[in-house]
């Protein structure tokens, strides 16, 4: 089963922070553990000295003075006291904290005698079994009536267990709280952050599906709100080339359907007799016409494809771009002279860039071609190089004539794309011709626009990189 990621970000969470305040409260307790037994250390350190000071200042320790004396534990201490003489053996007591004693042992080992010193000696063990259980001692001897006294002043150290038992208890009952109340803010904040996440997620479906219409909205200034932009630009992008397809495939059918109907209603007419015999050669040169024109689109087609995927390798050299453009428009010389077109800005200055020669004859071919179908009766078509001082040339080619209108200046770059006029006027041409001059110019990290002005011009400016005149020897 698939696990969301809601749920695995708050088992990440909950996990770390249940860790945390496990931690932090194993510290607490310890913390407060060693607190309190420190201080109770402090205390008996405390009790026993003023119980040892009050004894040292009894003249004759016996059971009666004992009895009477006024020492500081008697019946309100929570700590035990213990009196022995010489030999160990236990002479007093008072045992208000309920520590028990030992039934067979009731005198103090003499090893343990020997290890108490003048700051006394700190225990906790059962004192070699005098004690029924582990408890905390401090053994001091005192000198009185001419004697020596041990005096143990002792607390048991299940106290101290009990005060950690109760700690833990309190600290699981706390930490029970905390994580409910923490389970619950989280699945509420992650379930908030994460609904970004399952709207994109749901968009990210309908986009799989093809379905552009409803874009990501999410009111947010974090990654969440540049990548659910993203995605929108991502979606528009995709509606934009699935736009693009439909239309390449229309327009392949459409260009593919007219020369072969043409070529197959003739081919059939010529077959069953329908054509008379001396019609044959007029119809089989149209024939002829549309097999060049299927043969151009498919070969453009697949020039196009090379360029944009980068399989077109690249000749760059140093050359003369007005002597290419000079070349080019030697290769319609009877189509500009039969229009009587005025060619200007050929006789400027020799201008060199480091390009593709044969790529860039091409798109100058491209180009003056547009231009001839377009160009007015009695026209111009001009050219014009411009170096600039960012190592670029601008190559601009203008004609007057018509002109385009504003809902074709974006589009003439597309494929198969062609305006109102040139229906009209191109009978041979498949509509690829600007395409293929943008993913050449694009090929050389150029840049093409183009520029219009209704019923005056249309003009094509593209750039390459400039380049110095080479020395010739």
């Amino acid at each position: 089963m698939r696990k969301s990621i809601s749920f695995m970000y708050f088992t990440v969470a909950f996990s770390l922070i249940a860790a945390a305040i496990l931690i932090t409260s194993s510290f607490l307790i310890f913390s407060s553990v060693v607190v309190y037994k420190n201080d109770r250390c402090s205390y008996m350190e405390d009790c026993s000295r003023r119980a040892a000071a009050a004894l040292e200042q009894l003249s004759d320790i016996s059971d009666l003075e004992l009895e009477t004396a006024d020492l500081p534990l008697s019946k309100v201490s929570d700590m035990g006291l213990f009196l022995f003489d010489e030999g160990g053996n236990l002479i007093y007591s008072e045992n208000n904290c309920g520590i028990a004693l030992s039934p067979t042992i009731s005198t103090l080992a003499g090893n343990i005698i020997s290890l108490i010193g003048d700051g006394g000696y700190f225990s906790e063990s059962t004192l070699n079994g005098f004690f029924g259980e582990k408890v905390c001692s401090l053994l001091v001897m005192l000198e009185a009536d001419g004697k020596s006294y041990y005096l143990a002043t002792s607390f048991p150290t299940r106290e101290v267990t009990a005060y950690l038992a109760n700690m833990i208890i309190d600290a699981l009952i706390l930490l029970a709280v905390l994580l409910i109340v923490m389970s619950i803010l989280l699945r509420y904040v992650i379930g908030k952050m994460l609904r970004p996440i399952k709207t994109m997620t749901m968009a990210a479906q309908r986009f799989s599906e093809g379905d552009f219409s409803k874009k990501i909205v999410v009111s947010d200034s974090s990654e969440l709100g540049y990548l659910a932009n993203s995605m929108n630009e991502m979606a528009y992008s995709l509606e934009e080339i699935e736009e693009t397809r439909k239309s390449f495939i229309s327009n392949v059918s459409h260009e593919l359907k007219t020369p072969m109907t043409t070529i197959g209603g003739f081919v059939d007419g010529i077959l069953d007799g329908t054509i008379p015999e001396n019609m044959h050669r007029h119809y089989l040169k149209i024939v002829s016409e549309e097999v060049g024109r299927l043969s151009r689109l498919v070969r453009s087609m697949l020039n196009i494809s090379k360029y944009e995927s980068g399989e077109m390798e690249l000749q760059t050299e140093v050359f003369d771009v007005t002597e290419v453009a000079v070349k080019t428009v030697l290769l319609f010389e009877n189509r500009i002279s039969a229009k009587k077109v005025d060619v200007r800005g050929l006789d400027s200055d020799r201008h060199f860039a480091s390009a593709d020669t044969d790529l860039i004859q091409q798109v100058i071919y491209n180009l003056t071609e547009n231009a001839v179908k377009f160009v007015d009766e009695g026209g111009f078509i001009s050219y014009s190089f411009q170096p600039f001082e960012d190592g670029m040339l601008h190559i601009l080619i203008r004609n007057s004539g018509e002109g385009l209108k504003k809902n074709e200046m974006n589009k003439v770059f597309d494929r198969f794309y062609k305006t109102d006029e040139s229906r009209g006027k191109d009978k041979t041409g498949v509509g690829l011709g600007l395409s293929i001059v943008r993913s050449i110019v694009k090929l050389h990290n150029g840049e093409i626009l183009v520029r219009s002005k209704a019923g005056e011009y249309t003009e094509f400016e593209f750039t390459l990189k400039s380049a110095p005149q080479p020395n010739h020897r």
